[in-house]
């Protein structure tokens, strides 16, 4: 296994795809935060009292926008997880394209070593694309803006749960993406099949949810949904920009933690059973 991760630690780096994918995830937390600024300054301007410039910015600051930009990282639905999901899936499928794992079997390479190998790959390229966003987030987001009134115990908590909870979204994410490229061996399955579920799947329950809900109201019934029970949909409902919210972490990892479990156990099985010939 490490013959095969040094060659593919290798051809990362020499991957232009990579290093540009991995530029836009760290910059694109510094283009939010910078519109941010541009439109409170042009909100001040609208306003003629004097030093609305200074209280809008005073709020701002007191908003605890880091915390809100660290809260997007665990969500499956985030930048950094998308642009990871399709770098991955088109770096691991070229292997496929290529033969690259009937010659690693005919030089005795199992495909057990063969599997974990990528997954490790897929996860390091997805670890990379959350952390350049997280230092991002944290540096600039916390040089700007700070951490509001917060106290200094309560921002170390949003730092490291930001980190753990997005590094666990890595994991559920890469994982998918490795099941569904393993299994069909296409990249056209590994990669839109993550992406309709990350992005359409939960909206699709939310809404249904939602609909079932307004009609059990109309039949004089008085229904309160809880959607952060929503698989995949509730990572997108954490927020970190003030007290940490112990349940919805639990919630999140009720789904996410099994569902990963199970990913990796089914790409497996559905590799080491594959027709490679």
């Amino acid at each position: 296994m490490n013959n095969i991760l040094s060659l593919e630690f290798f051809r990362l780096k020499r991957s232009k795809l990579f290093w540009a994918l991995f530029g836009v995830c760290a910059g694109l937390p510094l283009v939010s935060m910078l519109l941010t600024a541009v439109l409170v300054f042009l909100s001040s301007l609208l306003i003629e009292e004097s030093l609305a410039w200074g209280d809008i910015w005073l709020a701002l600051r007191q908003s605890n926008m880091t915390g809100s930009l660290l809260s997007s990282l665990p969500g499956v639905t985030g930048d950094c997880a998308i642009f990871a999901l399709i770098c991955s899936s088109i770096f691991v499928s070229g292997e496929f394209k290529y033969g690259t794992y009937r010659n690693m079997l005919l030089a005795n390479r199992s495909r057990l070593e063969i599997y974990f190998s990528y997954l490790i790959m897929a996860v390091t390229i997805g670890a990379s694309y959350m952390t350049a966003s997280f230092v991002t987030s944290l540096l600039f987001g916390g040089a700007i803006f700070g951490f509001g009134t917060v106290s200094a115990l309560t921002a170390f908590t949003e730092v490291i749960t930001s980190f753990t909870m997005g590094l666990i979204s890595v994991l559920f994410v890469q994982s998918m993406m490795c099941m569904f490229l393993f299994v069909t061996r296409k990249l056209s399955v590994g990669l839109t099949c993550p992406l309709l579920i990350c992005i359409l799947l939960p909206s699709v329950i939310m809404t249904i949810v939602q609909v079932v809900t307004m009609l059990l109201t109309l039949g004089g019934n008085v229904v309160e949904a809880d959607l952060s029970w929503i698989p995949i949909y509730n990572s997108t409902l954490l927020d970190l920009s003030g007290r940490v919210d112990g349940e919805m972490i639990g919630k999140i990892l009720l789904y996410e933690l099994p569902l990963t479990a199970f990913f990796v156990g089914m790409g497996w099985v559905g590799f080491r059973k594959a027709d490679l010939k």
